[in-house]
């Protein structure tokens, strides 16, 4: 069990400190090359946050508790890892591509002025996240809550709040062969002064129980927007006059449509799950919960 929640532990804090390490990267770049750099960021952070919502669409009549740990894989696909930068100053041509937030290694452009280099990425072609959920049902109704004090990596402190509400509509049909559920996903995220996220998510989901079984699968759509804020360092000294510039910038995610499908494992009084999502970023998603 303490094997369990130090690995726990270990991929959690893993998971943001990948967030933990973008502000770096961001002081290379001004507004209009941002896009193409930190875009798979804002879709993969969307996509992790709007996933894990639910594993079953029975929802109790009168009163129902659980508790428990979602984590998420996110599978970034190559081609975005690399993007081809935009408005380079006169005399530079991208004759190449460059690496996006989750790519390897950065291109350099030459010019008039000299070399301009473009900031490394993480190299990643996955991205794990893990959070802790809980939730609570009465006379058909469910409210989620996602929630974390404020944690502190890498000198940055990481914020994270969630809420769903679900709703059962096959109970309005009687001996309905399946059951079905409504739910609406909303979470933030945030990283000290830097990276601002904001998810929503609507979906439909529909479940069968098969003895200990539950087969599951959904249709959602979603959108996430992170608010990014940073100071540009000009490393390159190509701009002076633009060096210590305050960026302020919005970036949406490409996450827009989901389809999802499942199953769990129902074994007293805990449940596991799995599921596949295939959208913008495919992600897999495993749950560990206690239900009563």
């Amino acid at each position: 069990m303490k094997k369990t929640l130090l690995l726990l532990i270990l991929t959690f804090l893993f998971s943001f400190r990948t967030y933990a390490q973008v502000e770096n990267r961001l002081s290379f770049l001004l507004e209009n090359d941002l896009t193409g750099f930190a875009q798979p960021l804002a879709t993969s952070i969307g996509t992790a946050f709007n996933s894990g919502g639910y594993h079953d669409a029975y929802i109790p009549k009168l009163f129902g508790f659980s508790i428990g740990i979602k984590g998420m894989l996110i599978l970034i696909p190559d081609d975005q890892k690399t993007f081809t930068p935009k408005n380079l100053p006169s005399g530079y041509t991208a004759d190449k591509p460059t690496a996006t937030i989750y790519g390897d290694k950065g291109s350099v452009y030459s010019g008039p002025l000299g070399y301009l280099a473009y900031p490394s990425g993480l190299n990643q072609s996955s991205v794990p996240m893990v959070f802790p959920q809980a939730s609570i049902s009465f006379m058909g109704t469910e409210l989620m809550v996602r929630y974390l004090p404020t944690i502190k990596v890498d000198q940055e402190e990481i914020d994270l709040f969630g809420f769903g509400i679900k709703h059962s509509i096959s109970q309005y049909i009687p001996l309905f062969p399946v059951n079905i559920a409504v739910q609406f996903l909303y979470n933030t995220f945030s990283i000290s002064n830097i990276v601002d996220v904001k998810n929503t998510a609507f979906n439909v989901h529909a479940s069968k129980s098969l003895g200990v079984l539950t087969v599951y699968g959904g249709l959602q759509i979603e959108s996430s927007t992170v608010d990014f804020k940073y100071t540009f360092k000009d490393p390159n000294g190509l701009d002076p006059s633009k060096k210590n510039q305050e960026i302020s910038m919005s970036i949406d995610g490409n996450n827009k449509f989901r389809m999802t499908v499942g199953g769990a494992l129902n074994l007293a009084f805990f449940v596991i799950n799995a599921d596949y999502s295939l959208g913008n970023q495919g992600v897999l998603t495993t749950g560990l919960t206690f239900q009563f």
